[in-house]
């Protein structure tokens, strides 16, 4: 009776296991490009997280460099979701500015959050304009991850000025941009609101702020020459927003989540579906996500939509 008692309760084990791999096996496993680190990871990590856990599949980030590396990747097919924003997307499609090839076959997924960016200083740095970086130490080169000299070519622009009037210290990418500004081997870093180096660099230098833009139209037509797609914005000061201690004109420009086009339209459309239900959690991986408005997922950002995409923001009532 023994012996018989212990074959059955293996018997059961041992289905209990097929079973459970047979669950696992069937889950969906989706990939994710995102940089390595910094405020686009950031927001890549909350994405993936409410995803897995409310849209029916498992999302994994891809960490690269940036998105010049995972953009090919998922034109061919062999990741499925990137992350980046729309300035960026429109040069990755057109293959021009940060990478050598058309990537044609991305689609829109879902718009994100406006992303309110600019240039940082320490707070009681004497540069108070974009202009006082006339021969200052700025981070250049970005051979890694060329949205970085996209980005402070435009900033510069807005003042009228080019890489040339400043005294340039290479970088390959952002993490050593980063770095570079907390050991202040550079005068100033790109930054975001929300981000987490901006409560690190904030405690390491004793507060940290974003140099204003100009917002005149032609200072600002000088910007979206090099980072299309954008706007400046008087942003004021609020909790979260670290570094805007006054009223301060910022670089704005959408986040977007977009696929390759042969992805399933049902897997696009309950990805769309997990961040249309789900703004608390969203909201509750960070900051970054503070201005997540699901109404907005669908907004026109130049850039074709996903079929399931499509499918889904017109059954969610949200299609533009």
């Amino acid at each position: 009776m023994m012996v018989y008692g212990f074959r059955l309760s293996l018997r059961l084990a041992a289905g209990l296991i097929a079973a459970t791999s047979a669950v696992v096996a069937s889950a969906q496993v989706v990939g994710l490009g995102t940089t390595q680190t910094g405020a686009t990871f950031q927001l890549a990590t909350g994405l993936a997280k409410v995803v897995s856990d409310k849209g029916g599949m498992q999302m994994r980030t891809q960490p690269m460099a940036g998105a010049a590396q995972y953009a090919p990747l998922v034109n061919r097919g062999d990741i499925e979701f990137g992350i980046s924003n729309v300035p960026e997307l429109h040069y990755l499609i057109a293959g021009t500015v940060i990478t050598e090839r058309p990537n044609p076959d991305l689609r829109m997924v879902a718009r994100i959050v406006p992303w309110y960016n600019g240039l940082v200083v320490k707070k009681d740095s004497a540069i108070r304009s974009l202009a006082d970086l006339k021969g200052q130490p700025v981070p250049a080169g970005f051979t890694g991850n060329p949205l970085g000299k996209v980005l402070i070519t435009g900033y510069l622009a807005n003042a009228g000025m080019t890489f040339e009037d400043t005294r340039q210290v290479p970088v390959p990418a952002f993490p050593r941009m980063f770095d570079a500004f907390k050991q202040q081997q550079t005068v100033t870093s790109i930054g975001t609101i929300g981000m987490a180096q901006l409560r690190e660099w904030d405690a390491a230098l004793g507060g940290v702020r974003f140099i204003p833009f100009d917002p005149a139209p032609k200072a600002v037509e000088a910007i979206t020459r090099h980072v299309p797609h954008s706007r400046v914005e008087m942003v004021q000061p609020a909790p979260g927003r670290l570094g805007v201690d006054q009223p301060t004109t910022m670089l704005v420009y959408d986040y977007a989540l977009w696929a390759n086009v042969k992805v399933s339209n049902e897997t696009v459309a309950k990805v769309v579906r997990a961040l249309f239900a789900n703004e608390a959690d969203l909201k509750a991986a960070g900051p970054l996500f503070a201005e997540f408005e699901p109404k907005r997922i669908g907004d026109n950002t130049g850039v074709p939509y996903h079929p399931g995409a499509i499918e889904a923001l017109k059954a969610l009532g949200v299609a533009r």
